[in-house]
Protein backbone atom coordinates (compact mmCIF):
# COMPACT_ATOMS: atom_id res chain seq x y z
CA UNK A 1 0.00 0.00 0.00
CA UNK A 2 1.03 3.56 -0.78
CA UNK A 3 0.55 6.72 1.45
CA UNK A 4 0.45 10.30 0.41
CA UNK A 5 3.96 11.34 0.83
CA UNK A 6 2.96 15.11 1.13
CA UNK A 7 1.17 14.28 4.16
CA UNK A 8 1.47 10.76 5.02
CA UNK A 9 -2.73 9.99 5.06
CA UNK A 10 -3.32 6.82 3.69
CA UNK A 11 -6.32 7.00 1.31
CA UNK A 12 -6.24 3.58 0.59
CA UNK A 13 -7.57 2.76 3.96
CA UNK A 14 -10.73 4.26 2.92
CA UNK A 15 -11.23 1.40 0.07
CA UNK A 16 -10.25 -1.04 2.72
CA UNK A 17 -13.01 -0.29 4.96
CA UNK A 18 -15.60 -1.47 2.38
CA UNK A 19 -13.92 -4.45 1.60
CA UNK A 20 -12.39 -5.63 4.74
CA UNK A 21 -14.30 -4.26 7.59
CA UNK A 22 -18.32 -3.98 6.72
CA UNK A 23 -18.67 -4.51 10.56
CA UNK A 24 -17.19 -0.95 11.17
CA UNK A 25 -20.66 0.75 9.19
CA UNK A 26 -22.75 1.13 11.97
CA UNK A 27 -20.91 3.48 13.68
CA UNK A 28 -17.25 5.20 14.18
CA UNK A 29 -14.77 3.11 16.69
CA UNK A 30 -12.89 5.43 18.14
CA UNK A 31 -11.37 2.90 21.31
CA UNK A 32 -8.73 0.96 19.35
CA UNK A 33 -6.49 1.71 22.33
CA UNK A 34 -8.33 -0.72 24.17
CA UNK A 35 -8.58 -3.44 21.13
CA UNK A 36 -8.43 -2.46 17.27
CA UNK A 37 -10.50 -4.46 14.55
CA UNK A 38 -9.86 -7.26 12.95
CA UNK A 39 -10.23 -7.69 8.96
CA UNK A 40 -12.60 -9.78 7.39
CA UNK A 41 -10.36 -11.33 5.50
CA UNK A 42 -8.25 -12.41 8.42
CA UNK A 43 -11.55 -14.16 9.96
CA UNK A 44 -11.97 -16.20 6.80
CA UNK A 45 -8.59 -17.17 6.42
CA UNK A 46 -8.65 -18.35 10.39
CA UNK A 47 -11.83 -20.27 9.92
CA UNK A 48 -10.48 -22.20 6.16
CA UNK A 49 -7.58 -23.17 7.90
CA UNK A 50 -9.66 -24.51 10.97
CA UNK A 51 -11.75 -26.95 9.42
CA UNK A 52 -9.31 -27.82 6.37
CA UNK A 53 -6.68 -29.47 9.12
CA UNK A 54 -6.77 -31.40 12.46
CA UNK A 55 -4.81 -29.69 15.33
CA UNK A 56 -4.29 -31.73 18.72
CA UNK A 57 -2.48 -30.62 22.00
CA UNK A 58 0.83 -29.90 21.04
CA UNK A 59 2.20 -32.01 24.61
CA UNK A 60 1.18 -35.08 22.64
CA UNK A 61 3.40 -36.62 20.24
CA UNK A 62 0.51 -37.47 17.96
CA UNK A 63 0.46 -36.15 14.21
CA UNK A 64 -2.29 -33.55 14.58
CA UNK A 65 -0.25 -32.41 17.78
CA UNK A 66 3.19 -32.12 16.24
CA UNK A 67 1.04 -29.96 13.30
CA UNK A 68 -0.07 -27.91 16.28
CA UNK A 69 3.56 -27.74 17.91
CA UNK A 70 4.98 -26.68 14.51
CA UNK A 71 2.82 -23.72 13.65
CA UNK A 72 3.16 -22.69 17.54
CA UNK A 73 7.24 -22.38 16.53
CA UNK A 74 6.70 -20.86 13.19
CA UNK A 75 4.31 -18.26 14.71
CA UNK A 76 6.77 -17.62 17.07
CA UNK A 77 9.51 -16.57 14.81
CA UNK A 78 6.99 -14.95 12.38
CA UNK A 79 5.55 -12.71 15.33
CA UNK A 80 9.54 -11.86 16.03
CA UNK A 81 9.86 -11.23 12.66
CA UNK A 82 7.08 -8.87 12.50
CA UNK A 83 8.43 -6.98 15.78
CA UNK A 84 12.14 -6.73 14.03
CA UNK A 85 13.27 -8.96 16.86
CA UNK A 86 15.87 -11.50 15.93
CA UNK A 87 15.53 -14.85 17.25
CA UNK A 88 19.31 -15.29 17.85
CA UNK A 89 19.04 -12.57 20.43
CA UNK A 90 15.53 -12.68 21.52
CA UNK A 91 12.97 -15.47 22.77
CA UNK A 92 9.48 -14.65 22.82
CA UNK A 93 7.19 -16.34 25.22
CA UNK A 94 2.99 -16.82 24.88
CA UNK A 95 0.99 -15.64 27.33
CA UNK A 96 -2.64 -14.18 27.79
CA UNK A 97 -2.17 -10.42 27.17
CA UNK A 98 -0.10 -8.08 28.22
CA UNK A 99 -0.45 -8.21 32.07
CA UNK A 100 0.03 -12.00 32.41
CA UNK A 101 3.18 -11.02 31.08
CA UNK A 102 4.18 -8.03 33.57
CA UNK A 103 2.80 -10.93 36.31
CA UNK A 104 5.19 -13.60 35.29
CA UNK A 105 8.63 -11.05 34.78
CA UNK A 106 6.80 -9.85 38.48
CA UNK A 107 6.84 -13.33 39.84
CA UNK A 108 10.62 -14.44 39.07
CA UNK A 109 11.66 -11.29 40.22
CA UNK A 110 9.94 -12.03 43.44
CA UNK A 111 11.16 -15.50 43.94
CA UNK A 112 14.67 -14.41 42.69
CA UNK A 113 14.63 -11.80 45.41
CA UNK A 114 13.82 -13.46 48.41
CA UNK A 115 16.95 -15.60 47.67
CA UNK A 116 19.12 -12.33 48.11
CA UNK A 117 20.78 -10.78 50.65
CA UNK A 118 17.89 -8.33 50.93
CA UNK A 119 15.49 -10.71 50.91
CA UNK A 120 13.66 -8.96 48.30
CA UNK A 121 14.04 -6.63 45.22
CA UNK A 122 13.84 -3.03 44.64
CA UNK A 123 11.08 -1.63 41.81
CA UNK A 124 10.79 1.52 39.93
CA UNK A 125 8.02 2.79 37.38
CA UNK A 126 6.68 5.98 36.06
CA UNK A 127 3.58 7.55 36.88
CA UNK A 128 2.42 7.28 33.76
CA UNK A 129 2.49 3.31 33.92
CA UNK A 130 -0.66 1.18 33.08
CA UNK A 131 -2.65 -0.44 36.50
CA UNK A 132 -0.54 -3.83 35.77
CA UNK A 133 2.52 -1.84 36.04
CA UNK A 134 2.04 0.01 39.34
CA UNK A 135 0.70 -3.81 40.73
CA UNK A 136 4.08 -4.92 40.66
CA UNK A 137 5.20 -2.82 44.11
CA UNK A 138 2.94 -5.26 46.22
CA UNK A 139 5.66 -7.88 45.28
CA UNK A 140 8.55 -5.63 47.12
CA UNK A 141 7.81 -5.45 50.40
CA UNK A 142 7.61 -1.69 50.22
CA UNK A 143 11.03 -0.99 48.82
CA UNK A 144 9.31 0.88 45.46
CA UNK A 145 9.56 4.14 43.95
CA UNK A 146 7.32 5.73 41.23
CA UNK A 147 9.42 8.14 39.04
CA UNK A 148 6.70 11.49 38.80
CA UNK A 149 7.95 12.67 35.79
CA UNK A 150 10.69 12.02 32.79
CA UNK A 151 13.38 14.17 34.28
CA UNK A 152 13.39 12.61 36.95
CA UNK A 153 14.57 9.59 35.95
CA UNK A 154 16.71 10.95 33.99
CA UNK A 155 18.77 12.47 37.17
CA UNK A 156 18.18 8.74 38.81
CA UNK A 157 20.27 7.66 35.50
CA UNK A 158 22.56 10.08 35.55
CA UNK A 159 23.88 9.95 38.83
CA UNK A 160 22.35 6.59 39.95
CA UNK A 161 24.40 6.88 43.43
CA UNK A 162 23.17 9.62 44.35
CA UNK A 163 19.24 8.93 44.02
CA UNK A 164 18.27 6.98 46.95
CA UNK A 165 14.98 6.61 45.70
CA UNK A 166 13.90 4.15 48.54
CA UNK A 167 16.65 1.96 47.85
CA UNK A 168 18.82 1.03 50.21
CA UNK A 169 21.02 -1.27 48.51
CA UNK A 170 21.60 0.70 45.05
CA UNK A 171 23.66 -2.65 43.84
CA UNK A 172 20.82 -5.38 44.86
CA UNK A 173 18.30 -6.68 42.47
CA UNK A 174 15.87 -4.21 40.48
CA UNK A 175 12.94 -3.72 38.49
CA UNK A 176 12.87 -0.60 36.30
CA UNK A 177 9.09 -0.28 34.30
CA UNK A 178 7.54 2.04 32.04
CA UNK A 179 5.49 2.55 29.56
CA UNK A 180 6.22 3.26 25.61
CA UNK A 181 3.21 5.15 25.53
CA UNK A 182 0.76 6.39 27.98
CA UNK A 183 -2.34 4.56 27.72
CA UNK A 184 -4.33 7.67 28.78
CA UNK A 185 -2.79 10.53 26.84
CA UNK A 186 -0.89 8.64 24.02
CA UNK A 187 2.27 10.72 25.15
CA UNK A 188 5.44 8.40 23.94
CA UNK A 189 8.01 8.43 26.37
CA UNK A 190 11.82 7.70 25.57
CA UNK A 191 12.79 4.53 24.77
CA UNK A 192 16.62 5.25 25.55
CA UNK A 193 16.02 4.25 28.92
CA UNK A 194 16.48 0.87 28.88
CA UNK A 195 20.41 1.11 27.50
CA UNK A 196 20.88 3.84 29.68
CA UNK A 197 20.09 1.57 31.99
CA UNK A 198 22.28 -1.05 31.36
CA UNK A 199 25.50 1.17 30.65
CA UNK A 200 25.35 2.62 34.32
CA UNK A 201 27.55 1.03 36.42
CA UNK A 202 25.78 0.70 39.86
CA UNK A 203 22.79 -0.56 37.79
CA UNK A 204 24.41 -3.66 36.71
CA UNK A 205 21.76 -5.43 38.64
CA UNK A 206 18.62 -2.80 37.65
CA UNK A 207 16.68 -4.78 34.29
CA UNK A 208 13.96 -3.54 32.56
CA UNK A 209 10.38 -3.94 31.73
CA UNK A 210 8.89 -1.95 28.80
CA UNK A 211 4.77 -1.63 28.47
CA UNK A 212 4.42 -2.15 24.46
CA UNK A 213 1.00 -2.82 24.57
CA UNK A 214 0.01 0.78 23.96
CA UNK A 215 2.88 2.01 21.13
CA UNK A 216 2.88 -1.42 19.69
CA UNK A 217 -0.46 -0.95 17.98
CA UNK A 218 0.73 2.15 15.71
CA UNK A 219 4.79 1.88 16.25
CA UNK A 220 7.67 0.11 14.26
CA UNK A 221 9.17 -2.22 16.96
CA UNK A 222 11.86 -2.90 15.23
CA UNK A 223 13.50 0.55 16.29
CA UNK A 224 13.42 -0.70 19.71
CA UNK A 225 14.61 -4.64 18.71
CA UNK A 226 17.29 -3.58 16.03
CA UNK A 227 20.01 -3.15 18.42
CA UNK A 228 19.55 -5.85 21.01
CA UNK A 229 22.29 -4.33 23.12
CA UNK A 230 20.05 -0.83 23.18
CA UNK A 231 16.43 -3.12 23.81
CA UNK A 232 14.93 -3.29 26.84
CA UNK A 233 15.01 -6.72 28.87
CA UNK A 234 11.79 -7.79 28.57
CA UNK A 235 8.99 -6.24 26.36
CA UNK A 236 5.05 -6.82 26.81
CA UNK A 237 2.39 -6.96 24.67
CA UNK A 238 -1.31 -6.87 24.06
CA UNK A 239 -1.22 -8.27 20.08
CA UNK A 240 -5.10 -7.83 19.91
CA UNK A 241 -4.31 -4.42 19.90
CA UNK A 242 -2.37 -4.38 16.67
CA UNK A 243 -4.37 -7.22 14.75
CA UNK A 244 -7.67 -6.84 16.81
CA UNK A 245 -7.86 -11.04 16.66
CA UNK A 246 -6.84 -13.25 18.27
CA UNK A 247 -6.67 -12.19 22.16
CA UNK A 248 -3.39 -13.29 22.90
CA UNK A 249 -0.19 -11.54 24.04
CA UNK A 250 3.24 -12.09 24.12
CA UNK A 251 6.33 -11.06 26.46
CA UNK A 252 9.54 -10.97 24.57
CA UNK A 253 13.09 -11.40 26.27
CA UNK A 254 16.45 -10.67 25.58
CA UNK A 255 18.25 -13.66 25.96
CA UNK A 256 21.22 -12.07 27.60
CA UNK A 257 19.22 -11.25 30.52
CA UNK A 258 16.94 -14.25 30.51
CA UNK A 259 18.59 -16.11 32.71
CA UNK A 260 16.84 -13.83 35.53
CA UNK A 261 13.61 -15.36 34.60
CA UNK A 262 14.26 -19.22 34.81
CA UNK A 263 14.54 -19.00 39.35
CA UNK A 264 11.16 -18.97 39.64
CA UNK A 265 9.54 -20.98 42.31
CA UNK A 266 5.99 -22.15 40.04
CA UNK A 267 6.09 -24.56 37.76
CA UNK A 268 3.40 -25.78 35.66
CA UNK A 269 2.63 -28.58 33.08
CA UNK A 270 5.48 -28.28 30.15
CA UNK A 271 7.76 -26.76 31.70
CA UNK A 272 9.32 -29.22 33.57
CA UNK A 273 11.60 -32.22 32.19
CA UNK A 274 11.52 -34.01 35.94
CA UNK A 275 9.41 -33.83 39.04
CA UNK A 276 9.55 -35.90 42.20
CA UNK A 277 6.35 -36.21 44.03
CA UNK A 278 7.69 -38.56 46.95
CA UNK A 279 9.53 -38.60 49.58
CA UNK A 280 11.29 -35.96 51.93
CA UNK A 281 12.86 -33.80 49.74
CA UNK A 282 10.69 -33.72 46.45
CA UNK A 283 12.24 -31.91 43.74
CA UNK A 284 12.01 -31.03 39.99
CA UNK A 285 13.94 -29.69 36.81
CA UNK A 286 12.81 -26.72 35.25
CA UNK A 287 13.33 -26.83 31.36
CA UNK A 288 14.49 -23.08 31.88
CA UNK A 289 17.80 -24.32 33.54
CA UNK A 290 18.95 -26.93 30.94
CA UNK A 291 19.90 -24.51 27.90
CA UNK A 292 20.60 -25.28 25.61
CA UNK A 293 18.82 -28.36 25.84
CA UNK A 294 15.28 -26.58 25.92
CA UNK A 295 14.60 -23.17 24.94
CA UNK A 296 13.59 -20.34 27.13
CA UNK A 297 10.42 -20.67 26.35
CA UNK A 298 9.58 -23.80 27.20
CA UNK A 299 9.70 -23.14 30.93
CA UNK A 300 7.98 -20.58 30.79
CA UNK A 301 5.09 -21.09 29.04
CA UNK A 302 2.89 -23.02 31.65
CA UNK A 303 0.41 -25.70 30.88
CA UNK A 304 -1.34 -25.96 27.01
CA UNK A 305 -0.76 -22.67 24.96
CA UNK A 306 -3.75 -21.45 22.92
CA UNK A 307 -2.55 -23.07 19.99
CA UNK A 308 -5.41 -22.22 17.76
CA UNK A 309 -5.36 -18.87 18.96
CA UNK A 310 -1.48 -19.40 17.56
CA UNK A 311 -2.36 -20.09 14.49
CA UNK A 312 -5.25 -17.46 13.97
CA UNK A 313 -2.54 -14.91 15.03
CA UNK A 314 0.20 -16.56 12.07
CA UNK A 315 -2.66 -15.59 9.91
CA UNK A 316 -3.38 -11.92 11.47
CA UNK A 317 0.50 -11.07 10.70
CA UNK A 318 0.42 -12.45 6.87
CA UNK A 319 -3.27 -10.21 6.65
CA UNK A 320 -1.62 -7.22 8.23
CA UNK A 321 1.02 -7.08 6.20
CA UNK A 322 -0.84 -7.84 3.22
CA UNK A 323 -3.07 -4.71 3.63
CA UNK A 324 -0.63 -2.11 5.44
CA UNK A 325 2.92 -3.41 4.41
CA UNK A 326 4.63 -2.04 7.52
CA UNK A 327 4.39 -0.48 10.48
CA UNK A 328 5.81 2.56 9.92
CA UNK A 329 3.21 3.44 6.97
CA UNK A 330 0.64 2.93 9.96
CA UNK A 331 2.41 5.34 12.16
CA UNK A 332 2.58 8.06 9.78
CA UNK A 333 -0.96 7.26 8.81
CA UNK A 334 -2.32 7.56 12.46
CA UNK A 335 0.15 10.46 13.41
CA UNK A 336 -1.70 12.55 10.21
CA UNK A 337 -5.28 11.59 11.97
CA UNK A 338 -4.25 12.52 15.45
CA UNK A 339 -2.98 15.86 14.74
CA UNK A 340 -5.64 16.31 12.89
CA UNK A 341 -8.08 15.07 16.04
CA UNK A 342 -5.84 17.37 18.01
CA UNK A 343 -6.23 20.61 16.24
CA UNK A 344 -10.05 20.20 16.23
CA UNK A 345 -10.90 19.52 19.65
CA UNK A 346 -8.32 22.98 20.90
CA UNK A 347 -10.25 24.38 18.41
CA UNK A 348 -13.46 24.36 19.82
CA UNK A 349 -15.03 27.36 21.66
CA UNK A 350 -18.57 28.63 23.15
CA UNK A 351 -19.48 31.43 22.04
CA UNK A 352 -18.09 33.63 24.92
CA UNK A 353 -14.99 32.92 23.44
CA UNK A 354 -14.26 29.98 26.58
CA UNK A 355 -12.44 26.53 25.47
CA UNK A 356 -15.55 23.58 24.74
CA UNK A 357 -12.78 21.17 25.14
CA UNK A 358 -9.97 20.20 27.80
CA UNK A 359 -7.53 18.14 26.17
CA UNK A 360 -5.12 16.15 28.57
CA UNK A 361 -1.35 15.71 27.60
CA UNK A 362 2.42 17.11 28.60
CA UNK A 363 3.14 16.88 24.58
CA UNK A 364 1.52 19.44 22.46
CA UNK A 365 3.27 18.24 19.13
CA UNK A 366 0.47 15.65 17.96
CA UNK A 367 2.66 15.40 14.55
CA UNK A 368 5.32 14.11 15.85
CA UNK A 369 5.55 9.94 16.27
CA UNK A 370 8.46 9.87 18.08
CA UNK A 371 6.36 11.53 20.71
CA UNK A 372 2.89 11.19 20.59
CA UNK A 373 0.69 7.81 19.74
CA UNK A 374 -2.53 8.08 18.55
CA UNK A 375 -4.69 8.29 21.41
CA UNK A 376 -6.21 11.77 22.96
CA UNK A 377 -7.35 12.29 26.61
CA UNK A 378 -10.06 15.35 27.26
CA UNK A 379 -13.00 16.34 29.23
CA UNK A 380 -15.81 18.54 27.39
CA UNK A 381 -16.33 22.00 29.37
CA UNK A 382 -19.60 24.34 30.00
CA UNK A 383 -20.01 27.70 28.92
CA UNK A 384 -19.62 28.81 32.65
CA UNK A 385 -16.31 26.93 32.81
CA UNK A 386 -17.37 23.89 34.45
CA UNK A 387 -16.94 20.56 33.02
CA UNK A 388 -19.65 17.79 31.50
CA UNK A 389 -19.69 14.65 33.17
CA UNK A 390 -17.22 11.91 31.22
CA UNK A 391 -20.24 9.52 31.66
CA UNK A 392 -22.62 11.12 30.18
CA UNK A 393 -20.04 12.50 27.29
CA UNK A 394 -19.13 8.72 26.51
CA UNK A 395 -22.85 7.44 26.97
CA UNK A 396 -24.28 10.22 24.61
CA UNK A 397 -21.49 9.63 22.09
CA UNK A 398 -22.10 5.72 22.07
CA UNK A 399 -25.85 6.53 21.28
CA UNK A 400 -25.11 8.61 18.47
CA UNK A 401 -22.33 5.82 17.32
CA UNK A 402 -19.55 7.20 18.21
CA UNK A 403 -17.51 4.69 20.29
CA UNK A 404 -15.07 5.68 22.50
CA UNK A 405 -13.86 4.93 26.54
CA UNK A 406 -14.36 6.96 29.44
CA UNK A 407 -13.26 6.79 33.37
CA UNK A 408 -9.58 6.05 34.81
CA UNK A 409 -8.56 3.79 31.78
CA UNK A 410 -5.99 1.98 34.44
CA UNK A 411 -3.85 4.88 34.71
CA UNK A 412 -3.90 6.40 37.88
CA UNK A 413 -0.83 8.18 37.92
CA UNK A 414 -1.69 9.87 34.72
CA UNK A 415 -5.32 10.75 35.73
CA UNK A 416 -4.78 12.24 39.23
CA UNK A 417 -1.23 14.29 38.03
CA UNK A 418 -2.59 15.65 34.60
CA UNK A 419 -6.23 16.85 36.23
CA UNK A 420 -4.57 18.13 39.27
CA UNK A 421 -4.72 16.05 42.35
CA UNK A 422 -2.79 15.54 45.38
CA UNK A 423 -2.37 12.40 47.24
CA UNK A 424 -4.59 14.34 50.31
CA UNK A 425 -7.25 14.91 47.71
CA UNK A 426 -7.66 11.24 46.10
CA UNK A 427 -8.10 10.06 49.70
CA UNK A 428 -10.42 12.75 49.78
CA UNK A 429 -12.10 10.85 46.76
CA UNK A 430 -12.40 7.44 47.95
CA UNK A 431 -13.48 8.14 51.37
CA UNK A 432 -16.75 10.45 49.61
CA UNK A 433 -17.67 6.84 47.53
CA UNK A 434 -15.70 7.42 44.00
CA UNK A 435 -14.09 4.21 42.44
CA UNK A 436 -12.92 3.01 39.20
CA UNK A 437 -16.00 1.82 36.90
CA UNK A 438 -19.31 3.63 35.35
CA UNK A 439 -21.09 4.14 38.42
CA UNK A 440 -17.87 6.62 40.06
CA UNK A 441 -18.45 9.93 40.80
CA UNK A 442 -17.28 11.70 37.50
CA UNK A 443 -16.85 15.22 39.09
CA UNK A 444 -15.87 15.74 42.22
CA UNK A 445 -15.28 19.37 44.36
CA UNK A 446 -15.16 21.05 40.72
CA UNK A 447 -11.83 18.08 39.26
CA UNK A 448 -13.21 15.39 37.45
CA UNK A 449 -12.25 12.24 38.85
CA UNK A 450 -11.44 10.85 34.80
CA UNK A 451 -11.63 11.63 31.60
CA UNK A 452 -12.67 10.57 28.16
CA UNK A 453 -10.26 8.93 25.44
CA UNK A 454 -10.09 8.29 21.22
CA UNK A 455 -8.14 6.75 20.17
CA UNK A 456 -7.21 5.76 16.07
CA UNK A 457 -5.83 2.97 13.93
CA UNK A 458 -4.41 1.62 10.97
CA UNK A 459 -8.09 1.37 10.11
CA UNK A 460 -9.13 4.85 10.92
CA UNK A 461 -9.94 7.79 8.40
CA UNK A 462 -10.40 11.42 8.49
CA UNK A 463 -14.42 11.01 7.65
CA UNK A 464 -13.98 9.52 11.18
CA UNK A 465 -12.05 12.29 12.37
CA UNK A 466 -14.53 15.05 10.96
CA UNK A 467 -17.85 12.93 11.66
CA UNK A 468 -16.53 13.01 15.51
CA UNK A 469 -15.59 16.57 15.57
CA UNK A 470 -18.72 17.68 13.99
CA UNK A 471 -20.68 15.50 16.70
CA UNK A 472 -18.51 17.36 19.63
CA UNK A 473 -19.25 20.92 17.89
CA UNK A 474 -22.84 20.24 17.15
CA UNK A 475 -23.41 18.42 21.01
CA UNK A 476 -21.49 20.11 22.99
CA UNK A 477 -20.17 23.55 21.94
CA UNK A 478 -22.36 26.84 22.41
CA UNK A 479 -22.94 29.16 19.54
CA UNK A 480 -25.80 31.28 20.63
CA UNK A 481 -23.68 34.15 23.03
CA UNK A 482 -27.11 35.14 24.44
CA UNK A 483 -27.77 32.03 26.08
CA UNK A 484 -25.52 30.49 28.28
CA UNK A 485 -25.96 27.08 30.45
CA UNK A 486 -24.38 29.36 33.04
CA UNK A 487 -27.81 31.52 33.99
CA UNK A 488 -30.24 28.20 33.86
CA UNK A 489 -27.30 26.65 36.33
CA UNK A 490 -27.13 30.06 38.76
CA UNK A 491 -31.58 30.26 38.37
CA UNK A 492 -31.05 26.83 40.44
CA UNK A 493 -31.66 27.56 44.16
CA UNK A 494 -28.60 27.48 46.50
CA UNK A 495 -30.49 25.22 49.30
CA UNK A 496 -31.94 23.16 45.83
CA UNK A 497 -31.31 19.27 46.56
CA UNK A 498 -28.54 17.34 44.78
CA UNK A 499 -31.08 14.92 43.19
CA UNK A 500 -33.13 18.29 41.94
CA UNK A 501 -29.91 19.51 39.89
CA UNK A 502 -29.56 15.89 38.62
CA UNK A 503 -32.75 16.17 36.64
CA UNK A 504 -30.60 18.78 34.34
CA UNK A 505 -28.80 15.86 32.96
CA UNK A 506 -31.49 13.63 32.99
CA UNK A 507 -33.64 15.20 30.72
CA UNK A 508 -30.90 14.89 28.08
CA UNK A 509 -32.40 12.10 26.03
CA UNK A 510 -30.69 9.41 24.43
CA UNK A 511 -30.55 10.20 20.31
CA UNK A 512 -30.87 7.80 18.15
CA UNK A 513 -27.62 6.05 16.11
CA UNK A 514 -26.27 8.24 13.87
CA UNK A 515 -26.46 7.96 10.03
CA UNK A 516 -23.00 7.95 9.28
CA UNK A 517 -23.20 8.95 5.55
CA UNK A 518 -20.54 11.36 3.69
CA UNK A 519 -19.63 12.66 7.18
CA UNK A 520 -22.50 13.89 8.14
CA UNK A 521 -23.80 14.22 11.54
CA UNK A 522 -27.02 14.78 13.55
CA UNK A 523 -27.25 17.77 15.96
CA UNK A 524 -27.60 16.44 19.07
CA UNK A 525 -27.29 20.16 21.32
CA UNK A 526 -26.89 18.59 25.25
CA UNK A 527 -26.70 22.42 26.05
CA UNK A 528 -30.52 23.68 24.84
CA UNK A 529 -31.53 20.64 27.43
CA UNK A 530 -29.27 21.89 29.84
CA UNK A 531 -31.18 25.46 30.01
CA UNK A 532 -33.91 23.64 30.49
CA UNK A 533 -35.44 24.37 34.46
CA UNK A 534 -35.95 21.11 36.11
CA UNK A 535 -38.91 19.75 37.90
CA UNK A 536 -38.59 18.85 41.39
CA UNK A 537 -38.33 16.63 43.41
CA UNK A 538 -37.28 13.92 40.51
CA UNK A 539 -34.32 11.31 42.37
CA UNK A 540 -31.54 10.53 40.29
CA UNK A 541 -30.33 6.65 40.77
CA UNK A 542 -26.48 7.75 38.67
CA UNK A 543 -24.27 9.08 40.63
CA UNK A 544 -22.00 10.47 37.80
CA UNK A 545 -25.15 12.76 36.96
CA UNK A 546 -25.37 14.11 40.99
CA UNK A 547 -21.93 15.54 40.30
CA UNK A 548 -22.67 17.26 37.01
CA UNK A 549 -23.00 20.18 38.11
CA UNK A 550 -21.32 20.32 41.19
CA UNK A 551 -18.66 22.83 42.14
CA UNK A 552 -18.18 23.92 38.40
CA UNK A 553 -14.57 25.63 38.24
CA UNK A 554 -13.55 28.20 35.67
CA UNK A 555 -11.17 27.44 33.39
CA UNK A 556 -7.88 29.70 32.45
Amino acid sequence: MTANASNEYNSDVEILRQKEYPHMSDGVYLDHGGATIYARSLVEGFASKMVTSLYGNPHSENSPAKLSGDIVDQVREKMLNFLGASSKDFDLIFVANATAAVKLVADCFRDLGEKSKDRKFWYGYHKDAHTSIVGVRELTYGQFHCFENDEEVEEWLQFPEHSSMNRPNPNGLGLFAYPGQSNMTGRRLPLSWSWRARQAGSLQNTYTLLDAAALAMTYPMENIFQDPDQAPDFTCFSLYKIFGFPDVGALVVRKDSGHILTLRKYFGGGTVSMVATFGETPWHRSKGLQAPTYKLHEGLEDGTLPFHSILALGEAIDVHLRLYRSMRDISAHTSHLIDQLYRGMVGLRHANGRPACHVYSENRDFSNPSKQGSAIAFNMILPSGGYISYTDVERIANNAGFYIRSGGVCNPGGIFSLLGYEPWMTERALSAGHHCGSNGISVLNGLPTGIARASLGAMSTRQDVDSFLDFLRATFVDTDSALSATSTLRSIPSDATIEHRATIVDAIPEPRKLELKKSQSRRIPILSHLRRAPKPGVRSSSLAARNFTSGLPTIR
